[in-house]
C-alpha cells in the first residue's frame, strides 16, 4: 500500500534506474496537539453473556472465534507498534484491561467518561484509542485442472488440485479525548487478503495453505497499522527514477549517485541542462528535481520538472510535477501536525 517499488523501465528510449527514499508522509486526519499519549484498548471480545453464542455461530459460519481473540490483539499491537515509530505521538497497549464489545461488526455502546478518565490516570494517556469491533470471515475456493509434467521421461497430464483461502477482517475504532471529553473519530477498516496453495492432492492443497490462526494474526496487525496510518505521521519508501543513458555524462553522474556523492552527481546534471540538445537537458532538468526533492526542497524541485516539461517539452514529466505537488501538499499538512519537527530527519 505504502511503497512505491518501479522497475528499471525504457523512457523516451533512454535507460532509468530507481533510487529509493523514505519519507514522512502525513495522518488522514489531524489528531488535537493537546493528545501526546494515547493507550490502546481492546474492548472488541464479547462479554460472558455473548461469548457462547458467538462460538456456536463462529462453527456455523466457519469463522475461527478463538482466533479472532489472538488477531484483535495483535491489532491492537500493530496500532502501538507504528504510532511509537512515528514522531507524533507515543502509545501504550493496556493490557490486562476487562472492558467487553459485542464480538460482532456492530458497535457497543461509548465507553463513559469515568471509565476513559479512570483509564486515562491510571496509564497517563491524554487519549484511549479503542477497538471496538473485530470480525473475521473465511472463504475457500477448490478446484483441480490438468498440467502437463514430465514423468519418468514422458510427458503426461496429471491431475493438479488448487485452493484458494480468502480471509476478510472488520476491525472498527474509536477515538476518546479525555481532554475535550469528546469522540473525535469513529473508523471501520475492512481488509482482505487471499493465499493460493497447490497440491497432487486435495489434502496436500490443503496442507500447504498457511493455518488460519496465522492468516488472522497477520491480517489483525495489519488493521492495527491501517489506524496508524491514520492518526499519525509515518514513514513509508519511496522510488524515483532518473536518467543514466543518452549521453557520456549521465553514465558518470550514475556513479556517483551510487556512492552517495550526489553533490558531484548534481554537478554534472547542471552542466548537462545546458546541452543544446533540448532531449538531453529535459533528462538532466528531471534529474536535478529527483535530487532536490531528496534535498526537501520541494519548490526547486518543481522549478526543474517544469522546466524539463515546459520549457524542454518532456511529456512524461507530468506525472512526476503531479508527484511533487502532492508533496507539498503533505509538508504542509505535517507542519500542522509536527509543528516542532523536522520532517526530514528520521
Amino acid at each position: 500500500m505504502y511503497y512505491l517499488v518501479p522497475t528499471v523501465l525504457l523512457l523516451m528510449g533512454c535507460k532509468t534506474r530507481t533510487v529509493y527514499q523514505p519519507i514522512l508522509v502525513p495522518a488522514e486526519i489531524n489528531i488535537p496537539q493537546h493528545i501526546q499519549l494515547i493507550g490502546v484498548l481492546n474492548r472488541s471480545l464479547p462479554d460472558k453473556g455473548d461469548r457462547l453464542i458467538n462460538i456456536v455461530e463462529g462453527f456455523l459460519s466457519g469463522e475461527t472465534v478463538f482466533g479472532d481473540r489472538s488477531a484483535s490483539f495483535n491489532a491492537c499491537r500493530g496500532l502501538v507498534e507504528r504510532v511509537n515509530s512515528s514522531p507524533r505521538f507515543k502509545a501504550v497497549l493496556l493490557e490486562g484491561e476487562r472492558y467487553y464489545g459485542t464480538g460482532t461488526k456492530e458497535f457497543p455502546a461509548p465507553l463513559s467518561w469515568n471509565e476513559v478518565d479512570m483509564l486515562c490516570k491510571k496509564y497517563n494517556v491524554d487519549a484511549i484509542v479503542a477497538l471496538e469491533t473485530f470480525d473475521s470471515d473465511f472463504g475457500l475456493v477448490k478446484n483441480v485442472e490438468e498440467v502437463e509434467k514430465v514423468i519418468n521421461y514422458v510427458v503426461q497430464r496429471v491431475p493438479v488440485h488448487n485452493v484458494d483461502l480468502h480471509v476478510r477482517v472488520n476491525a472498527g475504532w474509536r477515538i476518546y479525548d479525555n481532554v475535550t471529553k469528546q469522540i473525535i473519530d469513529s473508523k471501520v477498516f475492512t481488509d482482505m487478503k487471499g493465499y493460493h496453495a497447490e497440491g497432487a492432492t486435495p489434502e496436500e492443497a490443503l496442507a500447504n495453505l498457511p493455518s488460519k490462526r496465522a492468516v488472522l494474526n497477520e491480517t489483525g496487525n495489519f488493521a492495527g497499522q491501517m489506524m496508524a496510518f491514520r492518526i499519525t505521521p509515518s514513514w513509508i519508501t519511496i522510488g524515483r527514477y532518473y536518467y543514466v543513458a543518452g549521453h557520456p555524462k549521465f553514465k558518470e553522474a550514475k556513479k556517483y549517485v551510487k556512492v552517495g556523492d550526489w553533490k558531484k552527481a548534481v554537478e554534472i546534471w547542471t552542466q548537462l541542462t545546458r546541452s543544446s540538445n533540448p532531449k538531453i537537458a529535459a533528462m538532466a532538468a528531471h534529474n536535478m528535481a529527483v535530487a532536490a526533492e531528496r534535498e526537501g526542497l520541494i519548490d526547486v524541485a518543481l522549478d526543474w520538472a517544469n522546466k524539463a516539461y515546459q520549457n524542454f517539452g518532456l511529456r512524461r514529466e507530468h506525472s512526476y510535477i503531479n508527484q511533487l505537488q502532492n508533496r507539498k501538499m503533505q509538508m504542509q499538512q505535517l507542519k500542522e501536525q509536527l509543528p516542532n519537527v523536522d520532517p526530514q530527519k528520521r
